[in-house]
């Protein structure tokens, strides 16, 4: 596995007590609503949908999902996921996250595949003029 890296967007993530599983630990599936959650406060604060609650013409849709465990995250527990844009291409992107303690150990690395989907046409389209412009360039695969 790489070394970890911290990403440019911070979301801060309480463990709740539900969410252990037998073993004593959170649930692997746990941290895929965690990122889901990262991810949809970023996308917002960033601008890149107009709302996650209201139908819109086109936004991104998961194509694939990776993560990497990396320590057992226990209740009570804070993490602060940090998350960014790694590569946009003419219709799709990815996302990469790190997962982090209290401590400052990294529990989790991951990256996200996106499609930006129409929603009229059920069918991927073009990534829009202002997600090119907001991650530019330095991304573009």
């Amino acid at each position: 596995m790489p070394k970890p890296v911290k990403y440019k967007h911070k979301f801060t993530q309480q463990v709740v007590w539900g969410e252990m599983d037998a073993f004593g630990h959170v649930n692997n599936v746990t941290y895929v609503r965690y990122f889901e959650s990262a991810r949809a406060d970023y996308f917002t604060k960033e601008g890149l949908w107009d709302s996650p609650s209201k139908p819109v013409k086109g936004g991104p849709v998961l194509t694939h999902l990776d993560m990497d465990y990396r320590k057992q995250v226990v209740f009570p527990a804070t993490l602060e996921i940090t998350l960014e844009v790694d590569s946009i291409s003419s219709r799709a992107f990815t996302v990469v996250c790190s997962m982090w303690n209290e401590n400052e150990e990294c529990v989790l690395t991951g990256n996200a595949a996106f499609v930006w989907f129409d929603f009229e046409l059920q069918k991927p389209s073009a990534l829009p003029d202002h997600f090119k412009t907001k991650f530019g360039r330095d991304h573009l695969v």
